[in-house]
C-alpha cells in the first residue's frame, strides 16, 4: 500500500507514513509559490463587490486579508502591507486612537508607510487625532475626510487640516465633506500637493471664487463641487478653471447658473483657437437654465471626447441632439432633466445616429413619451425615459428593418 501511495505522489513533496493497522497518513508539503504569483492572488481578496466602487474597502474584505496573514510567513509578508494599504475603521471612536498608538510604537517596518487610502469622519477622528495621525502616513494618496450631521460631535476643522498637505504631500485624491475651508488650508494644498489630480468639495463652507488660483501647481484632472453655501461660480473661478488643461471630469452640483462654464470656454476657443479642456470626458452641471442650443453646440464642437453628460434645466431642442450625433462620437451615457425643448422624434433620430450610446435617461422632459420611441417598452410617466443598451439596440434594429413606430 505504501508503494502504491508513493507511486501516486511521486511528483509531490509529501511525507507518507503507514501505521501498524495499515492506515496510510499522507502529509503534503506545499511548494512555495513565487512571491509575484502569490501577490496577484492575494490582491483579489479585497476586490469590492459592492456599490461603493473599486477604491473603497469594507470591513469584511479587511477581515479576509487578516485571515491571509495567518496562513504562513510568505502569506504574512505579502498580505500585511496590503492590509495596511487601506485601513478600515468602524464606528468605535477608540479604534483610531489604538491605531495611532500602534503606528507610533512600530519602528521596523513603519506600518504607516504602507497606508495609501483613508476614509475618516468626526465620529472616528478629531483634530487632535488627525494631527497625530498625519505624521505617520507620509505616503497617503487618497483621503476622504468629513463631518457628519451630528451637531453634538466636535467637527474636524482647518486647525488640523491646514497641516495635512505638509505631511501628506503625495495626495492624488482629496475629498472634503462639510468642512469649513480656511484660506491657509487651500494655500497649503496648492503649495505641497503637486500630485493632486482629484478634488471633491461637498457641502463645504469658506470657499471663495479665487480658491482655484491657489491650486495652480496641482495637476487637477477631476473637479467636483457640491452644494456650497456661497455663490462661487464667477468669471474669476471659471477662468481659473480653464488653466487645468488635463481636466477630464467637471462636476458642479451647485445651486447657481452654470452656463458661464460653456460661455467662457466658447469665448476662449474663439479668441485663442484652442479648446479649454481638450481631454474632457465627463461633464455634469446642475443649473443649466442659461444654456441654449447655440451655447451648447459651440461647446461640444470643441470638446468631442465627452463620454458622459448630465444637464439639468438646459434650454435645448432637437438641434442639440442632432449636433451631439455629429460631434460626440464617443458619447456613452447621458442624463437630461427638465429639458423641455426636445421631442420623442428627435430622441429616436439621435439614438439611431449616435452609435456609441449605452445608457439614456430623460426625466421631467415634457415632450417625451417613451412609447413613441420604443413601442414595446413598459409604461412610464410622461416625460420620463430610461433606455439601457438592449433598448437602444432595439431602436436601431427597428430603423434598419423599417419597423419604425410613429
Amino acid at each position: 500500500m505504501k508503494d502504491y501511495a508513493e507511486e501516486l505522489l511521486q511528483h509531490e513533496r509529501s511525507t507518507i507514513q503507514v501505521k501498524p493497522d495499515d492506515t496510510v497518513i499522507i502529509t503534503p508539503h506545499l511548494q512555495q509559490l513565487p512571491n509575484e504569483i502569490l501577490a496577484h492572488i492575494i490582491h483579489y481578496v479585497p476586490e469590492p463587490e459592492h456599490p461603493y466602487g473599486p477604491d473603497r474597502r469594507i470591513a469584511c474584505e479587511q477581515l479576509d486579508l487578516c485571515e491571509c496573514t495567518l496562513v504562513n510567513k510568505q502569506f504574512y509578508a505579502i498580505a500585511y502591507p496590503l492590509l495596511w494599504r487601506e485601513p478600515v475603521l468602524d464606528r468605535d471612536p477608540t479604534q483610531l486612537q489604538r491605531m495611532i498608538d500602534y503606528l507610533a510604537t512600530t519602528k521596523e517596518p513603519p506600518m504607516g508607510h504602507y497606508v495609501r487610502t483613508l476614509d475618516l469622519d468626526n465620529i472616528t477622528c478629531n483634530d487632535t487625532e488627525l494631527l497625530r495621525l498625519m505624521t505617520h502616513i507620509p505616503h497617503l494618496e487618497t483621503l476622504s475626510l468629513g463631518n457628519g450631521n451630528d451637531d453634538h460631535l466636535p467637527p474636524i476643522t482647518s486647525t488640523s487640516l491646514q497641516h495635512l498637505p505638509h505631511h501628506c504631500s503625495h495626495l492624488t485624491s482629496l475629498t472634503l465633506r462639510r468642512i469649513h475651508l480656511s484660506e491657509a488650508t487651500i494655500c497649503a494644498i496648492g503649495q505641497h500637493c503637486h500630485q493632486l489630480m482629484e478634488l471633491v468639495f461637498s457641502i463645504t463652507t469658506g470657499l471663495q471664487d479665487d480658491f482655484l488660483s491657489a491650486l495652480s501647481n496641482c495637476p487637477l484632472k477631476r473637479i467636483r463641487i457640491c452644494q456650497t453655501d456661497e455663490r462661487i461660480l464667477t468669471e474669476k473661478l471659471v477662468t481659473d478653471m480653464t488653466r487645468f488643461q488635463d481636466l477630464t471630469e467637471l462636476n458642479l452640483s451647485i445651486f447657481e447658473p452654470s452656463g458661464l462654464i460653456m460661455k467662457i470656454a466658447n469665448k476662449k476657443n474663439n479668441t485663442e483657437g484652442v479648446p479649454c479642456w481638450p481631454r474632457l470626458k465627463v461633464l455634469k452641471l446642475r443649473c443649466c437654465d442659461d444654456i441654449d442650443d447655440a451655447t451648447f453646440i459651440c461647446f461640444i464642437k470643441t470638446h468631442p471626447h465627452l463620454q458622459l453628460l448630465r444637464l439639468v434645466g438646459a434650454n435645448l431642442t432637437n438641434a442639440s441632439l442632432d449636433a451631439m450625433a455629429v460631434s460626440l462620437r464617443g458619447l456613452r451615457k447621458i442624463w437630461f432633466t427638465r429639458v423641455h425643448g426636445i421631442t420623442a422624434g428627435g430622441v429616436r433620430r439621435w439614438i439611431q445616429n449616435c452609435q456609441g450610446l449605452a445608457f439614456v435617461m430623460f426625466r421631467h422632459c415634457h415632450q417625451i413619451v417613451k412609447r413613441d420611441i420604443l413601442e414595446t417598452c413598459k409604461d412610464e410617466p410622461r416625460g420620463c425615459l430610461i433606455l439601457k443598451e438592449q433598448d437602444i439596440f432595439k431602436i436601431r434594429h427597428d430603423q434598419e428593418t423599417g419597423n419604425v413606430h410613429g
